[in-house]
């Protein structure tokens, strides 16, 4: 897992074939960069998107690279008041059926940052939203045959993660 583009080439200087970048690119040349990144035989790249808005700026650098593997997404499921993610369960859903449906990306499952959190009710909050909505995703036939990730990052309450998505 990386955090920026200059961390996703290094990775991929030395070999690395799967890599989760764990942030939603935005700008012209990050978005650009992760295609480009896909061209290479084998190379598997996961990054978040939070709004049907950033699919869209995804969607439309797939249709400049044709014939390389699809951009994995994770829809990243917030909470009111943190950093980033889809803020409610509707969203998130619309954001997995905008990366359903746009030919070069692939649903690959959910993720969200639970770490903010300080106690276990709001970090469970997050984390059965996560669930639900991979549920409800998975009903609605969102998914491919590969087997769909949940993640959470900022694990200060790990033990929790574990028992949601057990």
């Amino acid at each position: 897992t990386v955090a920026t583009m200059q961390q996703l080439a290094v990775a991929r200087h030395v070999g690395v074939k799967r890599v989760i970048l764990a942030n939603q690119p935005v700008g012209r040349q990050e978005v650009a960069a992760c295609f480009e990144a896909l061209r290479e035989p084998g190379f598997e790249l996961y990054c978040l998107a939070d709004s049907v808005a950033g699919v869209g700026l995804l969607a439309q650098a797939a249709k400049g690279h044709a014939g390389a593997d699809p951009l994995r997404i994770f829809v990243e499921i917030g909470f009111m008041g943190g950093r980033t993610g889809a803020r409610t369960r509707e969203e998130a859903l619309a954001v997995a059926r905008a990366v359903a449906g746009a030919p070069g990306l692939k649903l690959a499952g959910f993720e969200c940052f639970e770490g903010l959190h300080s106690d276990t009710a709001n970090a469970d909050r997050l984390l059965g939203e996560v669930v639900a909505v991979a549920a409800a995703a998975e009903g609605e036939g969102l998914l491919g045959p590969e087997p769909m990730v949940l993640s959470a990052g900022g694990t200060s309450l790990f033990d929790r993660v574990g028992e949601a998505f057990n």
